[in-house]
């Protein structure tokens, strides 16, 4: 029994055989962190990341500009839609069906059928679009946040001709074009005869659409006209029959989205879904305020003035998250040019574009891609 155990033992013992250890190895040096030294923080470089996050858009605006979606919805809930560009909250894509607002062939809203706007109420829908953008955005409280508004209109028709007797070419918009400022070359009158019908299809017809867009955004001006002043660029444009031919293209086929057996619509080019106009409407709002810079860390933070500037960058980015929305949108992403600015060409053949009213140049290559995508 001793030698049976005996020999176990040994079996034991030749299994455990020994793992040598591995060589020795130098641990990696450690480099500075992006604060800079490490005895007391490297305090400028702390104060210039407040900075940066101090230069994002004030959570308020972006708050404010939320409500003001929401609140545009509801009050337009059966003339127009609303939707945010490109997650940019200050961005607005505005659209509204000309058979809401227009009367087929002419451009001017019925005068009477008021709108009912938030507490009261607007001679047009577009009119309190800017009722309600300025209430939310360009109150008071807000003023501090908006350095301005910039507005593109896109007036777009079917390709309905229009009859001869057509109240517009009796009364083309001559007002629209003196007081938004339509360049002296792209101006129209009443025409001597009676235009053929290619013209009424064609170029009355794109003329048409101008004035259906100078409309909407005299409107929208007129109604946030006292809280923004004069802090606006506008700039109507005419683009015919652009969007339903851009349309078509995409959708082989099909004439108008809705069709025919439902809109009641039989006759040659029409398409109500056409007769619309778009408003693009972004507010400028300036990257942050020294009024928001303001910081009070409490007494006896560990670190001493490392310390402080750490809990005021951490108290900048706790108020930058404050306001977000549950998507997250927290800053403007759309680039500065979207809407004014030098253009990739000149404009489409068949839009009449001018410039806006302080004078800048569209840049029609951007809303165009924001018109038909």
């Amino acid at each position: 029994m001793r030698a049976a155990l005996a020999l176990l033992l040994i079996s034991a013992s030749a299994c455990r055989a020994p793992y040598p250890a591995p060589a020795p190895r130098a641990a990696a040096r450690l480099s500075p962190t992006r604060w800079g030294r490490t005895d007391g923080g490297d305090i400028p470089a702390i104060r210039r990341a407040e900075q940066q996050c101090l230069a994002r858009l004030s959570p308020s605006a972006v708050s404010a500009a939320f409500r003001a979606v929401d609140e545009v919805a509801g009050a337009l809930v059966e003339l127009c839609s609303i939707e945010i560009v490109d997650d940019d909250p200050l961005v607005w894509h505005v659209w509204c069906g000309s058979d809401a607002t227009f009367r087929s062939g002419h451009y001017l809203a019925p005068p009477d059928r008021p709108v009912t706007c938030m507490d009261g109420s607007a001679g047009t829908a577009f009119e309190c679009i800017g009722q309600i953008l300025a209430r939310h955005l360009l109150a008071s409280a807000m003023s501090r946040h908006v350095a301005g508004v910039e507005i593109v209109s896109i007036g777009s028709v079917d390709e309905q001709r229009l009859s001869t007797e057509s109240e517009f070419i009796s009364d083309p918009c001559p007002e629209l074009q003196r007081e938004l400022s339509l360049d002296e070359g792209l101006r129209w009158t009443v025409p001597e005869g009676t235009p053929s019908e290619a013209e009424r299809a064609g170029l009355w017809n794109r003329r048409l659409s101008w004035c259906r867009a100078a409309f909407a955004g005299r409107e929208l001006r007129r109604g946030m006209a006292r809280a923004v002043g004069g802090a606006y660029e506008l700039a109507p444009i005419g683009a015919g029959a652009d969007w339903l031919t851009s349309w078509r293209s995409a959708h082989p086929g099909a004439s108008c989205p809705t069709p025919a057996r439902e809109s009641g619509e039989q006759g040659r080019g029409q398409c109500r879904d056409a007769r619309r106009v778009d408003l693009y409407v972004r507010v400028r709002a300036e990257q942050g305020t020294q009024a928001a810079a303001a910081c009070a860390p409490p007494g006896g933070l560990p670190g001493g003035e490392a310390g402080q500037a750490l809990y005021c960058y951490a108290d900048c980015q706790a108020r930058a998250a404050t306001g977000r929305n549950p998507q997250g949108f927290s800053a403007p992403s759309a680039p500065g040019d979207l809407l004014f600015g030098t253009p990739r060409g000149g404009p489409p053949p068949d839009w009449i574009v001018g410039r806006s009213a302080g004078g800048r140049a569209v840049n029609t290559s951007s809303v165009r891609q924001l018109l038909v995508r």
